[in-house]
This record gives C-alpha cells, sequence and structure tokens, in this order.
C-alpha cells in the first residue's frame, strides 16, 4: 500500500513540474525539460493603458499568433524560442500600426538539482533580436538586448516555488551605440488547486531605464492539464511604475493584461 501512494505522489508532482515549466510564466524554473523533450505554444494577449500616453506610443496592442518552442537539447540544457507574434496596436489619437515582433532565443542550463534542503539551480542566458520596428510604430526598440538570469527553484509539497535574479543590457532606441544596464526579478508560486487546476502567481520588477521609471507587475493565471496538453488563462496588473516605455513596448508599462495560451508536451525520440 505505501508503494502504491508513494508511486501515485511522484506521478502527481513529476506531472506538476513538467507543466510548471510551460511558457506562461516569467519567472523560470531551474530544471530543465531533459532531452528530446519539447513544449510547443501558443497563444494571444491584450495589454492597456489606462493613462493615454504620448501620441505617437501605442495605448494597446494585441500580441496574435505568440509562439514558443521550449526544446531540451541535452539533460540539463534547454533550447528556448519565444516570439511575440504579429502585434496590432492603436494610439490615443485612434491610428492602427501592425509589426511583427522581436524573436528571443534563450538557452537554459541547471547546475544543481534540487536537494531536500537545497534548491535547484540554474543559469539563462538570452538575446533578443531586433525585429520589431521603433521610430514608425514605437513598438519595439530595434536593438538586440541581452539578458542573464539567476534561476532557483524548490518544490514543496503542494507549491513550486521560483526566483530570478537578472542582469540585462539593453540597446537605446533613439541613439546608436549606447545602451542601459537594468537589474530585475521575478519571484513565483504555483500550487495545484485540483486534479487538472492549477494557480500561479508572481511579481516582476526592474530597475528603470536611464536611472528613472522602475516597473513592478503582479502576474496571475490559472492552468488546466490533461494529458500532454495544458491550458491558461493568465493577465497582469502593474503595482509600480509608470506607462513610459524605453524601447520595446508594453514591458511592464501596461496598466492590465490579459492572455490565453495552449501548450503540448511531447518527445522528439530521434534525440533521445
Amino acid at each position: 500500500m505505501k508503494r502504491v501512494v508513494r508511486a501515485l505522489l511522484i506521478s502527481f508532482f513529476s506531472l506538476h513540474m513538467v507543466f510548471a515549466q510551460r511558457p506562461v510564466m516569467r519567472a523560470e524554473s531551474a530544471v530543465t525539460l531533459g532531452k528530446g523533450k519539447v513544449q510547443a505554444g501558443a497563444g494571444v494577449e491584450y495589454f492597456r493603458k489606462n493613462i493615454p500616453p504620448p501620441p505617437e506610443f501605442p495605448q494597446s496592442v494585441w500580441r496574435v499568433f505568440v509562439l514558443a518552442w521550449h526544446q531540451g537539447v541535452a539533460e540539463n540544457v534547454n533550447l528556448d524560442l519565444d516570439w511575440l507574434g504579429g502585434l496590432s496596436a492603436k494610439t490615443p489619437a485612434g491610428s492602427r500600426y501592425f509589426d511583427w515582433g522581436d524573436l528571443t532565443v534563450s538557452t537554459r542550463i541547471n547546475f544543481f538539482r534540487e536537494q531536500e534542503s537545497f534548491p535547484a539551480v540554474g543559469i539563462q542566458n538570452s538575446v533578443k533580436l531586433p525585429n520589431t520596428s521603433y521610430h514608425r510604430t514605437r513598438l519595439g526598440s530595434n536593438q538586440m538586448d541581452f539578458h542573464t538570469h539567476l534561476l532557483l527553484s524548490k518544490q514543496f509539497p503542494s507549491l513550486e516555488t521560483r526566483l530570478n535574479v537578472s542582469f540585462s543590457i539593453v540597446g537605446n532606441p533613439e541613439v546608436v551605440g549606447v545602451q542601459d544596464d537594468v537589474y530585475g526579478f521575478d519571484a513565483g508560486l504555483i500550487t495545484p488547486i485540483s486534479e487538472n487546476f492549477k494557480f500561479f502567481a508572481e511579481m516582476v520588477g526592474f530597475t528603470g531605464y536611464e536611472d528613472h521609471n522602475s516597473k513592478l507587475v503582479g502576474r496571475y493565471g490559472f492552468l488546466y492539464g490533461l494529458e500532454d496538453y495544458q491550458w491558461s488563462v493568465h493577465g497582469s496588473l502593474r503595482a509600480a511604475g509608470d506607462n513610459y516605455d524605453y524601447g520595446n513596448s508594453f514591458e511592464g508599462s501596461e496598466n492590465w493584461s490579459i492572455g490565453l495560451t495552449l501548450v503540448r508536451a511531447f518527445n522528439m525520440s530521434f534525440l533521445e
């Protein structure tokens, strides 16, 4: 009987860990997928600023066909691709713009597995490619950005916690060759509500560009998993900071947002 109970608990928490890694939360897990395992996601998001920004900047934006492909290329290494999809924006003056979103390429490495009294530890390095224009639509910075995250995650009974500490080098969209250093953090938790439903909450914060307008955003959502599929409904509320965008639009500057994402997990057997 004890063996049966133990097997059920292991299965439950293994499933929880797999679903928890999926590309919805900003706070990343230090646990990688494993060689040959893939998580592919697609979604749509809407962002809104209640107080109109300067007339040339967007007040709202739809991100459609937001795509993610996270793949385990080794037992402790992930290659993650995240694309913001198509961007359809509206300015306070009523003008509408469309552009293609930026692609971010990341590698995530797990250095230490989780122990009973010690969290899993990893590093994520990311490059944001300059796919989105700045001067025409103000939807992107048209600059290449670099990000490094220290990842910590710990699984407790019925609760997973995550903490990311980051350093970024962000290009200035208005002055060629000028960059800014940005420090940030992501802290999140995931807890099961029932066998198939889970709830997550996280705080995302970063120092302001040019020594001003630091941001703090709360994000939350519900996850529904069934076999290899997971639906998520998620949103955000800005807790501190203004609605000014330095480069990419709606990076912590939104008053609120809402999104819907579908993710599927599967194995690429030829890589095993």
